[in-house]
C-alpha cells in the first residue's frame, strides 16, 4: 500500500492528506497516529493546513475538549465569590426586613461585583453557612477533654452527657 511506502520514506514527517492505491483520502492523526478517511476529520481555518483539516481526528479533538471543559469546571467549582463580613453582616442586617429575593436584588446593586444567588441568602439566614466561629454552642474537642479532667466522674459519662453534633473536631 502507499502509506506504508510514503511512512518508510518519510518517517514521522507524513503528509497532510495523501490518496491510497484504491484513491481513498486519507489522513494520519497527529495524537493516535491512524490513518483515517478525511471525512473524520474537522475543517480548519483557510490557509492554516495544506489540506484545510485540523490535524487531529475528530474523536481525538473531542476527547481533547472533553477533557478541557471538564477541567474548566472543576477550576469553576472550586472558584466562589467569597463574601466578606461586610457582605455577611448586611446580609443578616436584611433579615426580616427583605425576603430573600429582594435581598438578592438589592445586593447585587449595592455591591454591584457581585450576585448571589437567593438560595446561598436563605442558608445564612438559616444559620448554615458563614456562621461566626464563635457563635453557638459548639465545643471543641480540646475543651472537652479540658472538662472532663476536671469532673470527679468518668470522662465516658462527660462525653456521653455531651451532644455529639455539638462537638466539633
Amino acid at each position: 500500500m502507499r502509506y506504508e511506502l510514503l511512512s518508510s520514506l518519510l518517517g514521522d514527517e507524513m503528509p497532510a492528506a495523501f490518496y491510497d492505491d484504491e484513491g481513498n483520502h486519507l489522513k494520519e492523526c497527529t495524537k493516535c497516529k491512524t490513518v483515517q478517511s478525511v471525512t473524520e476529520y474537522y475543517r480548519h481555518k483557510v490557509g492554516v493546513t495544506k489540506d484545510g483539516l485540523q490535524p487531529r481526528c475528530r474523536s481525538c479533538t473531542l476527547a481533547k475538549y472533553r477533557e478541557q471543559n471538564a477541567r474548566r469546571a472543576k477550576k469553576r467549582k472550586q472558584q466562589s465569590h467569597k463574601l466578606s463580613k461586610i457582605h455577611v453582616e448586611w446580609i443578616k442586617e436584611q433579615q426580616g426586613k427583605l425576603s430573600i429575593r429582594e435581598t438578592a436584588k438589592v445586593f447585587s446593586k449595592k455591591f454591584f461585583a457581585y450576585k448571589i444567588n437567593p438560595s446561598t441568602i436563605q442558608r445564612i439566614f438559616a444559620g448554615k453557612i458563614h456562621v461566626d466561629p464563635g457563635a453557638g454552642d459548639t465545643v471543641s474537642i480540646y475543651d472537652l477533654l479540658e472538662g472532663a479532667s476536671d469532673l470527679t466522674g468518668s470522662v465516658e459519662e462527660y462525653v456521653d452527657s455531651l451532644d455529639a453534633k455539638k462537638v466539633k473536631f
